[in-house]
This record gives C-alpha cells, sequence and structure tokens, in this order.
C-alpha cells in the first residue's frame, strides 16, 4: 500500500526523526503528540456516525474515498450536532482502478467514532494527521468500553524521543478529557488503562506453520496484491532531486532496488531507467513506474515544515479489480495484479537521515510496500510476525542499523510471493468431455461436462453463447444441470481450477420445438465520451432471420426499451447525457433470443477552457528570462501552446512552451507572449503580455495591496496584486500573513483561489 510518512512536531529545536508504522493497507509514520496537543491542534472534534462512502476521482487527479458523517456531537470547531459533513480520505477504488494509501482511515457505515478534524488543501474534511485522530469504539473481555487508535499503525517515537507505545483508553474519561480540552481547560490525562485486556471476539493469531502467500501480502477485500510480471523487469524512473540527500536522494533509490533484485531466492528484477520528464506520480496511472523527489507536482499537500504534521512520502501499487488482466492465479491462490507502482518524496526535507541509513530504509521499505508486502509485525490470521525486518513498522531516521539489507523476514516474504523456482506446480483446467446440444420436449435436458486440472475445480453454467458471463445461473457450481428452457436457449460452463487460465466449455444448444438458434457473437466494448457528442453501439449475431430490441439498462433488464428506429437494428447512435448502459437483445421469428453484454457508455462533463487570469506585463534587466503563467479553467486535460506576439498571430511558437508556465529564452528586445488553452471541447487565447527591456534591476514594490472579497460558499476568487520591479517572480499562499505552509500555484501578480467554503 502507499505508506505516507507523517511527523508530528510541537517544537522546532527538537532532532528529526522518522518512524515507519502500520497494519494492513494502513501505515504511517509519526512523532507522536500528547492527545492534548493533537485536540488544541483540530480545526474540530466530533462524535459522529458513518454514512455510505464511496470512491471519486479528485480534482488533481488521484482516488479518494468520501464518507458522510453525521455529527452526533460537536465537541469543537464549526460545525454542529445534527450537521451532515463529508469527510475526504485518500485512496480507494473508482469503477475497477484502486489506489491503495496506507494509513488513510475508513468509516464502516454505522460506525460512531471520535475524529479530530483538519482541513485539507481544497478545504475538504479529513481526519487530522490521518489514522492518529480517529479512535473507535470497542469493548474489552472484562466489559470496559474503550476508544482506540489503531495501534499497528502509529507506533513509533513521543515527542521526548522514546518509544511511543499506544496506550488503551477508557472511554468515558477519555471524551471527558477531550471536552475539558476543547473548552480551554488543562485536565490531568487520567483515562489511561493500566490493566489491559483482550478485546471482545479478538480471535487473531500470529503465527501458523504453512502461511500462505496472500499473508505476506496487502489485501483488498481480503485478495492479495501482487505483480505478475517479473523475471520480466520493472523499471523506475526518476524525476527532480531531493535537496540535502546523496546525489538527490537517486543513490538511497539505487540501493532500495538493488536490495529487492539482489535476493537470490526470489525472481524480483526490479531497475532504474533514468529519468523522465513525468512530474506526477499519482495523477492517474500513465504507465510509469516512477520515484518522484522533492514532490514536482505538489501531489502531498502543503511543504515540510516540521511542526504540526508533515507526510515525507506516498507510495505503493497500482491495480484494477475487475477486466481482462486483474487478477491472477499463483500457488493456488488468486492475487490481484500490480501494473503500476509510484513514488513521491515530499517537497524541503531536512534531517541527518537524508544522508545515512535512513533514508535507504525509507525507500527501500516504500519500496517493499510497491511489491505488495505488509509489515513484519502486523500479520493477518496465519501470518508470521517479527519486529527484526526493513519491513516493521517503525526505524529511528537517524539512528537506523539497517539502511537497505533485507532481513530475514524481509526474505521470508519476498521469497515466498515470488520464489525463484517459480510457481508449484499447477496444471490450469481443460475440459475432458463437452455438453452437448439437446432437444427439450417434455422431459427436462441434462447438460453436463467433465473436467481436469489440479484441484480443487469449481464450475459456473451460463445462459448464452460463451465466453459471455451476462447471465450466470444460480447454484449452478456443479457439473451436471438439469434445464427446461421454455425457448430456444445456449448454455456454457466455465470450470476453474487450482491455477489460471480456467476452462471454458463449448456452446451447447437447446432446442424446442425444432426452433434454431440464434447468438450475440460480437458487441461493442465500453466507451467513454465527452457530454455532449454521441457513440455509435454495434452488436453481431448468428442465425437467420434476426430482428433486434436494444434496452437501457443492465444486461437482461427490459423495462425501459429503446423505441427509436434505431433500436431495432443492430447498431444504436445514442447522446446520453450521463454515464448510461445499453444491451441488445436479438432474436428469430419462433422465439429463440440471446441476450448481449452490457455496453456503459461513461459520459464525461465538459468545460470548454476559459481565461480567468491572463499573463501579466513583466519587465527584466535584458540577457535575461521572463516567466509567464496564466490561470485558465477548463475540463482536464487542457493543452496549453504559447506564441510570441499577439493572438491569433499562431507563426512564432515559443520554446518548450506546452506549460501552464513559460519560461521564455534569454530577450534583449522587447517583445509580447500569449497561450492557447484547448481541451476536448473548445479553446481560449489569453490576452498578450507585454515584455519590456530595463537596462538595471529595479526592486520589487508593492503599488496596489490586495483587497478583501466575498464570495459564495464553493466559489472562486480572483486575487491581484500591484507591484512594479523588474525579472518578477511571485508565491502566492493560503493563510495567515508570512505563514508559508500552504503554497498556491500561479506564478503571476493575480491569482485563482481554491474554492472557498
Amino acid at each position: 500500500g502507499r505508506t505516507p510518512y507523517t511527523i508530528i512536531r510541537m517544537n522546532r529545536s527538537l532532532s528529526l526523526l522518522l518512524i515507519l508504522s502500520s497494519v494492513s493497507l494502513h501505515a504511517a509514520t509519526f512523532l507522536v503528540a500528547p492527545d492534548s496537543t493533537l485536540i488544541r491542534a483540530s480545526r474540530a472534534v466530533v462524535l459522529a456516525t458513518a454514512g455510505p462512502s464511496h470512491g471519486q476521482w479528485a480534482p488533481g487527479g488521484w482516488i479518494e474515498t468520501v464518507t458522510e458523517m453525521r455529527v452526533d456531537e460537536a465537541i469543537n470547531g464549526p460545525v454542529a450536532a445534527g450537521d451532515v459533513i463529508r469527510v475526504v480520505e485518500l485512496g480507494g477504488v473508482v469503477g475497477h482502478t484502486g489506489w491503495a494509501v496506507a494509513g488513510s482511515p475508513r468509516y464502516a457505515e454505522g460506525e460512531q467514532v471520535l475524529v479530530m478534524l483538519e482541513t485539507n488543501d481544497r478545504g475538504d474534511w479529513v481526519a487530522k494527521n490521518m489514522v492518529v485522530g480517529v479512535f473507535r469504539f470497542a469493548r474489552d473481555s472484562g466489559g470496559r468500553s474503550l476508544l482506540l487508535r489503531e495501534a499497528g499503525e502509529i507506533a513509533g517515537w513521543d515527542l521526548d524521543g522514546t518509544p511511543h507505545r499506544e496506550p488503551v483508553r477508557e472511554a468515558d474519561g477519555f471524551l471527558c478529557f477531550v471536552r475539558e480540552v476543547a473548552r480551554g481547560g488543562d485536565p490531568v490525562p487520567d483515562y489511561f488503562v493500566a490493566d489491559p485486556l483482550p478485546l471482545e471476539g479478538d480471535a487473531r493469531t500470529v503465527a501458523d506453520a504453512t502461511p500462505t502467500i496472500t499473508s505476506y501480502l496487502l489485501q483488498q477485500n481480503g485478495i492479495g496484491i501482487r505483480w505478475n510480471a517479473f523475471p520480466a523487469p520493472a523499471t523506475f524512473l526518476s524525476h527532480g532531486a531531493q535537496p540535502g540527500a546523496t546525489n538527490g536522494g537517486l543513490t538511497s533509490a539505487q540501493r532500495g532496488l538493488a536490495a529487492w533484485t539482489n535476493d537470490a531466492g526470489s525472481n524480483v528484477v526490479y531497475q532504474y531507467g533514468g529519468t523522465t520528464t513525468a512530474a506526477t506520480g499519482f495523477v492517474n496511472a500513465d504507465g510509469i513506474n516512477s520515484i518522484q523527489f522533492n514532490d514536482p507536482g505538489n501531489e502531498i499537500p502543503g511543504s515540510f515544515t516540521g511542526h504540526n504534521g508533515d507526510t515525507l512520502a506516498v507510495g505503493g501499487p497500482w491495480f484494477d479489480t475487475s477486466g481482462p488482466g486483474s487478477s491472477h492465479a499463483f500457488g493456488g491462490e488468486t492475487f490481484y495484479t500490480i501494473f503500476e507502482a509510484d513514488l513521491v518524496v515530499q517537497d524541503g526535507i531536512t534531517g541527518a537521515g537524508l544522508t545515512g541509513n535512513g533514508l535507504d530504509h525509507v525507500l527501500t521499505h516504500e519500496l517493499g510496500h510497491t511489491l505488495g508486502l505488509r509489515h513484519s509485525d502486523d500479520p493477518p490470521p496465519g501470518g508470521t510476525s517479527t519486529t527484526n525486518a526493513l519491513m516493521n513498522s517503525s526505524v529511528s531516521f537517524n539512528n537506523d542499523p539497517f539502511g537497505a539489507i533485507l532481513q530475514a523476514w524481509d526474505r521470508e516474504a519476498i521469497d515466498a510471493v515470488y520464489p525463484a523456482s517459480g510457481a508449484p506446480a499447477c496444471t490450469p483446467p481443460s475440459i475432458v468431455n463437452q455438453p452437448q446440444p439437446a432437444a427439450f420436449d417434455k422431459t427436462p435436458v441434462i447438460l453436463s461436462v467433465d473436467a481436469a486440472g489440479t484441484a480443487p475445480l469449481s464450475y459456473q453454467w451460463y445462459i448464452g453463447n460463451a465466453p459471455s458471463t451476462v447471465q450466470a445461473l444460480p447454484n449452478t457450481n456443479v457439473n451436471q444441470i438439469s434445464v427446461t428452457p421454455k425457448s430456444t436457449t445456449s448454455f456454457w460452463v466455465r470450470v476453474t481450477g487450482a491455477c489460471s487460465p480456467p476452462a471454458d466449455s463449448q456452446t451447447a444448444v437447446v432446442t424446442v420445438n425444432g426452433c434454431p438458434a440464434v447468438g450475440v457473437t460480437v458487441t461493442s466494448t465500453a466507451v467513454s465520451i465527452i457530454q455532449g457528442k454521441s457513440a455509435t453501439l454495434s452488436s453481431q449475431a448468428s442465425g437467420s432471420s434476426i430482428s433486434y430490441q436494444w434496452y437501457i439498462g443492465a444486461s437482461g433488464t427490459t423495462s425501459a426499451p429503446v423505441n427509436s428506429p434505431d433500436g431495432k437494428q443492430p447498431s444504436l447512435t445514442v447522446t446520453p447525457p450521463a454515464t448510461t448502459s445499453y444491451w441488445v437483445q436479438v432474436s428469430n421469428s419462433c422465439g429463440a433470443t440471446a441476450n448481449s453484454d452490457t455496453i456503459t457508455v461513461t459520459v464525461t462533463p465538459c468545460t470548454a477552457p476559459q481565461i480567468l487570469v491572463s499573463p501579466a506585463a513583466s519587465t527584466i534587466v535584458t540577457g535575461n528570462s521572463a516567466t509567464l503563467w496564466a490561470g485558465i479553467t477548463g475540463t482536464a486535460p487542457l493543452q496549453y501552446r504559447w506564441y510570441e506576439g499577439s493572438p491569433p498571430d499562431t507563426s512564432r511558437p515559443a520554446f518548450n512552451g506546452t506549460q501552464q508556465t513559460l519560461v521564455t529564452s534569454a530577450l534583449t528586445a522587447p517583445t509580447s507572449y500569449w497561450v492557447r488553452a484547448s481541451n476536448d471541447c473548445g479553446t481560449a487565447d489569453s490576452a498578450a503580455a507585454p515584455v519590456a527591456i530595463a537596462t538595471s534591476c529595479a526592486p520589487p514594490v508593492i503599488t496596489a495591496p490586495l483587497k478583501d472579497q466575498s464570495v459564495a460558499s464553493g466559489s472562486q476568487a480572483v486575487l491581484s496584486i500591484g507591484v512594479s520591479g523588474t525579472g518578477l517572480s511571485f508565491q502566492w499562499y493560503l493563510g495567515p500573513l508570512l505563514d508559508p505552509t500552504h503554497p498556491v500555484a500561479g506564478n503571476s501578480p493575480s491569482v485563482i483561489t481554491p474554492a472557498i467554503t
């Protein structure tokens, strides 16, 4: 999973310690503050009951999970009892694509939790320092009500430098403490349980003589996440450099890659392939395994400050939960297939561990997560456990003894998950005797199949032509079934064994009253369109005297037929206003029918580009470069093309002018530049920005200060400042004056704010 490295520091004079800590898909690195500090640093503190959750694509392009929370008690902050708030946490699943973010809390619907809240850079509510800010109710075997954090996720160090031991908190006493601190008091923390007992229903084992492969892995819905490529290499490319680290951090990265590759008992091949111009890691899946130093795409919120919590690095795998190639079998187990891995290191990190074993350990540990490995000291049932491992959940950043050297458990895990000798012997299933066509009169028809392959073998029968799995027959996990169709119908069976691939039988047609069979042989695949555009769906069928009927909805749902002339044809042109599913039923004159798969047309709303901030006029000293930026909104992805001159003259494209920011070549004469932005639904041209030439440097002078504005909740504002000087550059910040912890993109005297709530 993607392990964020987070530091909570309340004292600038403390030396930096980096602690790795996690359980399952959740892990974080903390210097752990006292409860009272966490409460006071939170923007809101609530008792809330979780409602439904859903995954979504964030505006920046990554996946996040949104949970509706009903506030039962507003202990502190700008919320009230009865409010329903949206809590947004990193990671999750959208459609069939998953992004695993370790240390990001999840909430079960109906669960009541105590949550310390802060806001992200967009103003959304998030748990304060991720899982550190979430306390869940539990009961021990003695009947005591408790409020617990997930201890395995926050093993680390306290502010005084001693190893952190997560205490057990008695619920009523801790809630009284939280309320008193929120009121401004300074109560004594007397709620810790001195004699902790096992929790009710806690029957977890920590070791087993024969652990499964999955027990070493991060899991999604109980299924392990694993590469299926080795010994073919997985190549990582790097971008940027980490200030203060040896060779910009590249030395530590290459040591980490080599550590996993050089293990003799596994077939892992991680290799370094040079640099990439791609300056993002988590913005969708781009087909590049990347290590992004110094967070060039600002994907980790904010920058390293050394106080009030910092995320140091995030890394882990992308995987799909459905579709071709999304899963694979190995060693008799099934896994989701990793198709890409990325790692981003926060910008501005300081500390002695940057040039010692600490950064080596951190990057090697993170690369272990990109291989799918869990933490060594937090096993699932049946898994082995140790604290003496590179994949352990804690490490002293400045005093680490391991660096990039794998320990015994690390080798045990990687050798089990990716053994050098390959998978244990396994024979995929095969069909020995196919189901046979038959005629139905009054006696039920028996269809059967004989299969071979490594046990266990399982069966699933379907209506239709192989390999369509739209119409599964319930309760048919047997090799022989009895059918009594009302009209001529096709059947087939899929046999699944201990290893892939499964075996699909031939189609067996059961004929009723001599009516010949029909079948859907080809249908369109899922398609994506921009809102307002059209898509043409098509099908091909086998048989004679074929007629077609298209429907809206999932295959088999006939409540919404398409009654237009197109709806009776093998092809259908649609312009849905939102994402919609379609399917087609084919039939012949004597009543035989067949259903197609569901075809989903995904509709992406499209907003044409709009220039909110044109590039500003500037003055530079002769022989220098000018930096120009334009504030543009519109549906991503946006393409930019800068030109020298004035619009609409495109005869002089600017060198390297394909980004939102343009750094000109050295100029010795006055000129002007403008930018054209485009996407799938339009283009927009900015005004021209004149660049004047001066013979000497003039310092910046504020000529017109910022002005307050009022906007509707959820709206953005355009802020501008008047300034004179030569060779100016700009950095905007969100927050009070001289607080540099929340930089806002835009190198211009005007800026577009995030949505204001």
